[in-house]
């Protein structure tokens, strides 16, 4: 048999499709659960009606519905104010998912020690679980992306301070 460990949904708050994606993600976590399997829900803010899909408010409703639905994760997109330090105003996010473990989705290209640090602030200040990177890993070499995945895990698992994860990136 298959190994699976997981299933995830994606949920676009503020959709046409918003009530039928949150009824279909209820019956997905309830029948998981029932077969021992964990759920991650992918929600993001998206339709007609959403004018900031990285508004605070919105992304801890998300987390907010994440939990409520008994997901076990929630990945969403950091938040952004202006003025405002992205891990700061993640609290909110990460106070609404009560239980949920939220995942903060990597972003666009970044300089790996700038992403180490904004990793590391999401995790210590914001209270995320961590951090679902995609193309800051695969527009590397194989190397580099195994060193950088080696200094991502050292945070995300081991608190590691960003100067030793980035001495780890860099292969040292």
């Amino acid at each position: 048999g298959a190994n699976v460990l997981a299933v995830g949904y994606t949920i676009y708050l503020g959709s046409e499709f918003e009530n039928q994606m949150v009824t279909e993600a209820a019956r997905l976590i309830f029948e998981a659960h029932q077969n021992g399997l964990l759920t991650v829900l992918w929600v993001y803010p998206r339709g007609k009606t959403v004018k900031d899909e990285k508004d605070a408010h919105l992304i801890a409703g998300a987390c907010g519905l994440a939990c409520a639905l008994g997901s076990d994760f929630v990945k969403v997109n950091p938040p952004k104010k202006e003025g405002a330090k992205s891990e700061v105003i993640f609290k909110e996010a990460t106070m609404a998912a009560g239980r949920t473990g939220v995942i903060s989705a990597g972003g666009s290209t970044t300089d790996p020690k700038e992403f180490l640090e904004r990793l590391s602030k999401q995790i210590t200040v914001g209270k995320t679980v961590g951090n679902a990177t995609g193309r800051n890993i695969h527009q590397k070499s194989l190397a580099e992306a195994i060193n950088f995945c080696q200094a991502i895990s050292a945070i995300t698992f081991n608190d590691a301070p960003v100067e030793e994860a980035f001495k780890i990136y860099q292969g040292k």
